[in-house]
């Protein structure tokens, strides 16, 4: 089997992704002012979820499930439950299920790219987005979002970037960091562009479910086209990042059938238990996510009243779905530096340089509160804050 796909995955071994581009710092951190997957549930929590609603099927599967080998790709009662996440477009047959979306971003990315491609990455995003393209030996353009434009993405820019050898767009839908979602009008402008083009479009969706109104939530990337292959997690919505499981989705079965077979030379399988787990946390979905939903609004309150408190410092733009929120510093450090001394005060947040931002941002950082932590990590920016603002310029009138 591995002769069907090996050679697409050669020339792996002579790009590997320098460890000095990655900067880890091994500190112990009180407060993670920066997490942003819903507030993690328990087992126990889960089979209680799961008897309120007659679920003994998968309670008895669960204790009694088979210590082998799983199905490589996912089993088919997971991809069953996977599917009602989307519409008609999307079947059992339109998934493939990888040990986290993390595997699956950097397998997908990995199986479809080359080098000699191009790559059009929608700027600032989660970070690994771009590394599994340097892995890949491909090139790529960045398309900077703006917060002028409300972090919507400039179709025309995009159209801009595409050379002959572009093969596929990335995007974060909904957006991290900023949390801001894609409206509708612009993201059926982008299937357009990538058809026209024949070119993929590969949309981050870890954090659909938590849009602020669920009115706002549009159709996956994977619904409209084809073209578009949309990855999603247990994690951020569910906050059962520890189930390991993720998933890709596209209407495209040669693709699928890829992505599986890259899957198996990757990572054969992965825990059945963990697939269990998650095919109860969907089946109440939404008693899940509603808790979760409760505690980010519920912070997303403090946030508001403390930046509109601390205008003379901080500007953001309140975001419309997920666990993040991208804070514009005003002060005469950038927010590169803040991140750097809040570390030394055991709060950690994400500064611009993580999601390689340009000069307009450089003064961004990334907050995540979805966590019922949040409070207690705003307290300690708040304390630390009061002690800066002299010192920054900025005194308590």
């Amino acid at each position: 089997m591995l002769g069907l796909i090996e050679e697409d995955f050669m020339h792996l071994l002579d790009n590997p992704i320098r460890s000095d581009e990655l900067l880890v710092k091994t500190v112990d951190i009180k407060h993670r002012f920066y997490a942003s997957s819903s507030e993690p549930m328990s087992h126990k929590e889960l089979i209680e979820l799961a008897r309120d609603v007659g679920d003994e099927h998968l309670i008895e599967l669960y204790n009694d499930h088979s210590l082998g080998y799983a199905e490589n790709g996912g089993s088919l009662d997971l991809r069953r439950e996977l599917a009602t996440l989307y519409g008609p477009e999307i079947s059992a047959e339109n998934i493939v299920v990888f040990p986290g979306a993390q595997t699956g971003m950097t397998i997908t990315t990995q199986a479809l790219l080359h080098p000699g491609d191009h790559a059009i990455v929608v700027t600032p995003s989660y970070q690994s987005l771009e590394e599994g393209i340097k892995y890949a030996g491909a090139e790529f353009t960045r398309v900077m979002l703006s917060p002028d434009n409300n972090w919507q993405i400039d179709v025309s820019a995009v159209e801009a970037a595409i050379r002959g050898n572009t093969k596929y767009i990335v995007l974060n839908d909904p957006h991290n960091p900023s949390g801001a979602l894609l409206s509708a009008d612009t993201k059926r402008a982008l299937v357009a562009l990538a058809e026209e083009n024949d070119i993929l479009i590969f949309s981050d969706e870890v954090y659909r479910l938590l849009e602020l109104d669920p009115s706002d939530r549009s159709n996956s990337i994977a619904e409209l086209s084809s073209n578009g292959i949309a990855l999603g997690t247990m994690a951020k919505p569910f906050g059962c990042g520890g189930m390991c499981i993720g998933w890709v989705a596209c209407q495209d079965k040669s693709i699928i059938e890829k992505l599986r077979k890259a899957q198996h030379l990757f990572a054969v399988c992965f825990s059945r238990a963990g697939e269990i787990q998650a095919m109860m946390a969907l089946r109440v979905r939404d008693k899940i996510v509603e808790k979760n939903m409760q505690i980010i609004y519920e912070n997303l309150e403090l946030l508001k009243d403390y930046f509109s408190r601390n205008q003379d410092l901080f500007e953001w733009m309140p975001p419309q779905a997920g666990g993040t929120g991208f804070v514009k510093f005003k002060g005469p450090i950038s927010a590169d530096e803040l991140a750097e001394e809040l570390l030394g005060q055991e709060i950690l947040v994400f500064g611009s340089a993580i999601f390689d931002c340009d000069e307009e941002l450089k003064q961004y950082f990334r907050i995540g509160f979805s966590r019922r932590t949040m409070p207690a990590a705003l307290k300690a920016f708040e304390e630390f804050v009061e002690e800066r603002r002299a010192q920054w310029g900025h005194p308590r009138r």
